[in-house]
């Protein structure tokens, strides 16, 4: 499960490079385009678990998330502590709003599973959190008649 979830970090640098409140709307657009069978893949594999198997499930998505993006960028086991930082920065800025913006009933508790697992498995996110695409977007300054 889950083993093309690396490629939701493609174009990474990119996509975090000059956000702005329009370029944010834009890219999240495309990221939630782009990786729209990833999400339906880790919302569903919650969904359709039994009730009492929910909890489980969110943690086997959430574990192969981590271990996708370890593969991805650990060189000889460890991911230097830069793109560690760049990793959690585009999880906060994408990764976790475009989970939530899928409007799945449990994408909470995927989200929070995802969060818990991050901090135990990587070094350097003990402080990792998550917020809404509409608390991110809402934190970018308009322009004041037109000077920034």
């Amino acid at each position: 499960m889950l083993e093309q979830a690396g490629v939701m970090f493609d174009n990474m640098e990119a996509m975090m490079y000059r956000l702005k409140k329009k370029a944010y709307k834009e890219r999240m657009e495309q990221f939630r385009e782009k990786n729209e069978a990833i999400l339906s893949e880790m919302t569903g594999f919650v969904e359709q678990a039994e009730e009492q198997e929910r909890d489980k499930a969110a943690a086997q998505a959430a574990k192969a998330l981590a271990n996708a993006v370890e593969a991805r960028f650990a060189k000889r086991g460890k991911i230097s502590g830069r793109s560690q930082m760049d990793i959690n920065l585009f999880m906060i800025y994408f990764v976790f709003p475009a989970i939530l913006l899928t409007q799945s009933e449990y994408a909470g508790r995927l989200a929070d599973a995802i969060r818990d697992e991050w901090r135990a498995h990587f070094k350097n996110s003990a402080q990792l959190s998550y917020t809404t695409y509409e608390e991110i977007s809402g934190t970018f300054q308009e322009k004041f008649l037109g000077l920034f």
